[in-house]
């Protein structure tokens, strides 16, 4: 994680140009300047770039503010050869050059050099500026293995920041071979702080030379894997081993168990067919689906055969797009009766990839099999879904009504309904559609704000102007900051949403610890910061001021979605008003969005509400399918889009925020243009694919915008949809300043 604090580094860290006058009077450093301190600092950068191609003699100013601009844009190699060997970086400045060479060669995994330019940059400058290099320097000899230097800066920093004194003193407890010396360090300390003593403890023990003290320590601090790394070091193979297989089995989801799948590669490979499939199970949450599937098929031929392994492989296959022999492997689980049921509930929906034609038998005999399936109700779906989409609508109806009538509450009958719905409208039925959609607001389903919303143009559309005014106008007022809710109000010719926000005023409480937030993150101490963040997530300040506070300034500082949250506990607390809704949505990166909605041509309101959606304005957001940063790209859609500018990208440079909204604003364009300016579709296209958007164009009635929205297939993007419009109306109510 890597979060940067742009304003307060400009504070510390000055660029050292001043952003005045008119853009097309400015220099060259001067616009960059005025990028970075507008979250751009991508845009600096090529500025920078572009200047220094046109005119290659430049000065030590220009050379060091290019080279900042770099670092900010994760362009880390660029920013070390820009400064490296130049003649004046030792003189330069307050130890500027220094310490951005430092940060380059610490990011590019150089510890050691990176400690000599920080210590060398900490003689140069003074006060806050000196102890924060300080902490920096004892970072790098940390990485660097060199303990003795790292405690010593940590405690030289220690007196001149207070703020963040308790984790100083946690780093340097780690450091110490005075193991005494360090137990007396973590005395005292704050509650966030407090629960990485014993980790910190454990250190200790480990860079005072033993190991077996430290392993033990380790292991009860719950660090499973310094513990069995430990255990590999003393020769205790097999104890690393059970820990290691102990670890994939209990928690294959987590960033612990993805880091040791290196040992599994390495020192600790599996060697039996259980050891084969929780590295598998690993190696499938993080992404690998096709070194599982090797490591599942190995298990297999060692004799595996139950139920849980053949169900994994069709897992995988599943998602290697490999349908044939992931129903064959489904139907091998299903021999297994502990397994029989989800295989063949599996098998079903494979075939419902395939087209296959023994799908309906399939699905329908699933049903029958299992009545008390959590599954079911969905079989059901599918299967009416599957006749439908042939043209079989008395097939599908019989399905659907099967669905609604067993399971009349279930999210599936309340689709199964819409869609018997909008085939009675499009047949003129009117009658069977309304009684329809009264059906799923007498159940109290999970689409009657949407029932309510059509039963509205169901009387229009018979010529009861006033009767629909009515049921719009009572929706709008009892559910209007809903998607249908804004909808109706907009056909029932309302005003537009009007919600008043007064600024959230910042508290001595909050303030005071956003500040130690900041230091941290200057400081380098990123896994600080977040252990901070997460300890107020789990103690949430009592006042609503503070609460609120906390969330403006997370929001501000690239932690939008723990903003969010504590937007939403202040609206469970019963407050409900303009500033409670603008911590729920807020717009952090107001002026990098709407430049770079204007650069493309797109509404910079649908894009901050794409963004909201996508990642609560959370920097370093990643999807459990590898989409990352604000606007959430997949590597393979942002290198499309860059491709398509002429700009470099690099997987890591996906969390620079500006580049993200950059690529994000030029995807999303590509899509209106594609889509006809068709928002609904185009904003379907981002969550889903333009591939399977465009088969879903061609379905009757999808002309409609309502129509086109209520057919999605998929829930989640028809979710996604309806989130993303109604999160568009409330940007437009809560910023109304926004130039659009």
């Amino acid at each position: 994680m890597r979060r940067v604090v742009l304003g307060l580094l400009c504070a510390v860290w000055p660029l050292g140009v001043a952003g005045a006058g008119a853009q097309s009077m400015q220099t060259p450093a001067q616009r960059a300047e005025s990028l970075w301190l507008a979250g751009r600092p991508w845009h600096a950068a090529e500025t920078l770039l572009d200047a220094a191609a046109h005119n290659p003699r430049q000065d030590a100013s220009f050379i060091v503010r290019s080279a900042e601009a770099e670092l900010e844009a994760r362009r880390f190699d660029r920013a070390r050869g820009l400064l490296i060997g130049q003649p004046w970086l030792e003189d330069y400045g307050a130890g500027e050059a220094l310490r951005v060479l430092g940060e380059a060669e610490w990011r590019l995994g150089e510890p050691g050099s990176a400690a000599r330019r920080f210590v060398a940059a900490r003689r140069r400058a003074h006060g806050a500026e000196a102890d924060l290099l300080a902490v920096r320097a004892a970072l790098t000899f940390e990485a660097a293995q060199l303990p003795d230097s790292a405690a010593r800066y940590y405690a030289a920093a220690r007196n001149g920041l207070r703020a963040i004194e308790p984790w100083l003193r946690l780093r340097e407890a780690r450091v110490l071979r005075d193991t005494a010396t360090a137990r007396r360090l973590l005395v005292d300390l704050p509650p966030a702080a407090a629960r990485q003593a014993a980790a910190a403890r454990a250190g200790a023990l480990l860079t005072a030379g033993d190991s077996t003290a430290a392993r033990a320590a380790f292991d009860d601090a719950g660090l499973t894997l310094p513990a069995l790394r430990l255990a590999l070091a003393l020769g205790d193979t097999a104890a690393a081993r059970r820990e290691l297989y102990d670890l994939f089995t209990r928690a294959p989801q987590s960033d612990d168990a993805a880091a040791g799948v290196p040992l599994a590669h390495g020192p600790l490979p599996p060697r039996s067919p259980a050891e084969r499939v929780a590295l598998a199970r690993v190696l499938r949450g993080h992404g690998a689906a096709t070194e599982a599937r090797e490591q599942v098929m190995r298990a297999l031929s060692e004799g595996d055969s139950s139920g849980a392994t053949l169900t994994l492989l069709g897992e995988l296959l599943t998602s290697l797009g490999r349908y044939p022999d992931a129903a064959a492997a489904y139907r091998a689980a299903a021999q297994d009766t502990a397994w029989t049921a989800l295989a063949l509930y599996r098998r079903a929906r494979v075939l419902v990839r395939l087209a296959d034609p023994g799908t309906p038998q399939a699905l329908a005999a699933f049903t029958e099999a299992f009545p008390g399936d959590t599954a079911t109700p969905t079989a059901l779906y599918l299967l009416g879904d599957f006749l439908s989409d042939r043209g079989d609508t008395s097939g599908s109806d019989r399905w659907f009504t099967e669905l609604a009538r067993r399971y009349p509450a279930d999210a599936r009958s309340s689709l199964a309904r819409f869609r018997m719905a909008a085939a009675a409208q499009r047949r003129g039925d009117v009658d069977s559609a309304a009684h329809l959609y009264d059906a799923e607001v007498l159940v109290g389903g999970a689409q009657r704000s949407a029932a309510r919303y059509w039963l509205g143009r169901l009387a229009r559309e018979r010529g009861d102007t006033a009767g629909a005014d009515s049921l719009w106008r009572a929706l709008a007022r009892e559910d209007s900051l809903g998607y249908y809710g804004l909808q109706a109000r907009r056909f029932a010719g309302m005003a537009p949403l009007a919600l008043a926000a007064d600024s959230t005023a910042g508290t001595p409480a909050a303030e005071s610890g956003l500040a130690r937030l900041d230091t941290l993150m200057l400081a380098g101490l990123d896994t600080e910061a977040q252990l901070e963040v997460r300890e107020l997530l789990a103690r949430a300040p009592q006042p609503i001021s503070d609460l609120l506070a906390w969330s403006d300034g997370l929001s501000l500082r690239g932690w939008g979605s723990a903003g969010v949250r504590l937007g939403w506990v202040a609206a469970a607390r019963g407050v409900n008003d303009g500033r409670v809704l603008r911590a729920i949505f807020p717009w952090p990166w107001r002026n990098a969005v709407k430049a770079e909605a204007r650069e493309f041509g797109v509404d910079p309101l649908l894009l901050a509400a794409i963004v909201r959606q996508e990642s609560e304005f959370d920097l370093e957001a990643l999807s459990r399918t590898g989409a990352r940063g604000l606007a959430q790209l997949m590597p393979g859609t942002a290198a499309q889009a860059a491709r398509g500018l002429d700009v470099t990208l690099y997987p890591e440079w996906l969390t620079v925020p500006d580049l993200n909204l950059h690529l994000g604003a030029a995807h999303l364009a590509t899509l209106l243009q594609r889509f006809g300016g068709r928002v609904e579709v185009a904003v379907a296209a981002y969550n889903a694919g333009a591939a399977p958007v465009s088969r879903w164009l061609s379905r009757p009635g999808s002309e409609d915008p309502d129509a086109f929205i209520e057919q999605i297939p998929y829930p989640e993007t028809r979710t996604y949809v309806r989130a993303v419009l109604r999160n568009r109306d409330l940007y437009r109510a809560l910023y109304p300043s926004t130039v659009q």
